[in-house]
């Protein structure tokens, strides 16, 4: 059996779940009670269904966004008993918990919060052809804002007052759909549902780095000075922001690669040699394909071959896992300590970027993703990173992008970007176009990176 523990809001939630099926499931109101309720509530749980928490398989737990106090009491007990009955920990996003009890609808399904100061936190999840995927990550926003942003009809739910409701019925119509109250609070048990197929799956997360998903950080005090750490910002510069290519940049998945493109290859009597595999990485798949077979080459072969790769590649990853690049982790938690907004624009399709994003815990770092499929011209084409600027609402010259490839490095450096490249899978001569080129991302910090754009842009206005 699973145990699932949901402590992101006022309402905490415990759920048991073997085999798809709900064994024990409980929610309540506990206000800002979470310490002192949550222990008895399990041992509550447990006595009255006749479980023993031996028998735990593994722990699931809601990561939020939420209460910084609640996710930390659920956080805090979940790893606590992950470790001490040996078993694997799982961390699902709260926003998603909330969305899967509707996700048979097959219309997009938007969690929304009351993240106080006038703004709401929300993400969009949607079920279609079968695979459940993130449309919109976690983040802040209005109600004006993110109602500007529904096309379609949606359904809204999770914890959004009666008033918010209002609120969105009046500027969306017939497109807000909001299940009765009552259908918004078996949190629990979808938490659950989640956290087992992830956890069958292979898909856990390190007991000891599992941290919970903050939209605001906790209230502490920044460097004010430069002493200090602080590092003043260009000054045309309204907002910085640092854009990751993510393949060979955030996740080590370069031998997935080669030996999922040489499957494909070699059953069509192709060579592709790790020559001709660096000189690709990087690039859109169609683009991959045209410079190893030709530009005759059909566009109907080309999705075939693509489709093909990409489910050898995913079943690699599924038997193998992946993991993070050195220094990536570090340098990702240290920007977003700095509140500098962060995105993803890789070539790869979406669920590749989302699968990776959640095998390493990082969804809730990035505040806007760009893939492969939202362009029509891939790198070294800047299109892909300038979209990512537009997301972030970043001008093109105060952003950052990190990068391993030779063409996402011409990409970014053709979007007027600022670059560091990483030589992970290129001999650093060939990243010479690059404002700054490091072996690995452990070399480099937070303030480097700022530094980076500061000084760009300081040269730029002399």
């Amino acid at each position: 059996m699973y145990l699932a523990i949901d402590t992101s809001s006022d309402t905490a939630g415990l759920a048991v779940i073997q085999d798809g099926q709900i064994l024990a499931e409980i929610t309540w109101h506990c206000g800002k009670n979470h310490t002192v309720e949550l222990l008895p509530h399990l041992e509550s749980l447990l006595r009255l269904s006749a479980l023993n928490i031996k028998d735990t398989k593994g722990i699931i737990v809601a990561r939020g966004p939420g209460s910084f106090n609640g996710l930390r009491v659920g956080l805090g007990t979940a790893k606590g008993l992950a470790f001490s009955l040996g078993v694997p920990i799982a961390g699902i996003s709260t926003f998603e918990a909330a969305a899967y009890q509707h996700a048979e609808c097959g219309l997009p399904v938007c969690a929304v919060f009351d993240a106080g100061r006038n703004e709401i936190a929300y993400a969009v999840y949607q079920l279609a052809d079968g695979d459940w995927s993130c449309l919109a990550l976690e983040s802040l926003t209005t109600i004006d804002e993110l109602c500007a942003r529904i096309k379609e009809r949606t359904i809204f739910c999770g914890e959004p007052t009666h008033a918010m409701l209002e609120q969105i019925r009046a500027k969306l119509g017939e497109r807000a759909i909001a299940p009765v109250a009552v259908a918004m609070l078996r949190r629990p048990g979808f938490l659950a549902a989640l956290g087992e197929k992830r956890l069958i799956t292979g898909l856990s997360d390190d007991v000891a780095t599992l941290q919970p998903i903050y939209l605001r950080r906790p209230h502490i005090s920044q460097p004010k000075s430069r002493s200090a750490g602080a590092v003043p910002l260009p000054s045309e510069c309204k907002r910085t922001a640092v854009i990751w290519d993510m393949d060979g940049t955030i996740v080590d998945t370069a031998a997935q690669h080669f030996k999922a493109w040489q499957t494909v290859f070699s059953s069509r009597g192709v060579a592709f040699s790790r020559e001709d595999f660096k000189k690709s990485f990087g690039l859109r798949n169609d683009d991959i394909i045209r410079d190893v077979l030709g530009s005759q080459v059909a566009p109907e072969e080309i999705a075939s071959i693509s489709r093909e790769k990409t489910e050898i590649f995913r079943e690699a990853v599924r038997r193998e896992g992946v993991g993070p690049m050195p220094g990536a982790i570090e340098l990702l938690a240290a920007l977003h300590q700095r509140e500098i907004p962060m995105a993803v624009a890789s070539s790869a399709p979406r669920q590749n970027v989302d699968t990776f994003l959640k095998m390493l815990g990082i969804e809730s770092y990035f505040k806007a993703i760009v893939s492969g499929e939202e362009v029509a011209r891939g790198k070294p084409d800047p299109q892909i990173f300038l979209l990512a600027a537009e997301k972030l609402n970043a001008e093109p010259c105060c952003c950052a992008v990190i990068e391993d490839a030779v063409g996402g490095i011409a990409a970014a450096h053709a979007a007027d970007m600022r670059t560091v490249g990483v030589a992970a899978n290129h001999p650093r001569e060939s990243l010479k176009l690059a404002d700054m080129v490091v072996d690995s991302l452990a070399e480099l910090s937070a303030p480097d990176i700022e530094k980076l754009i500061h000084a760009c842009n300081t040269n730029r206005l002399k």
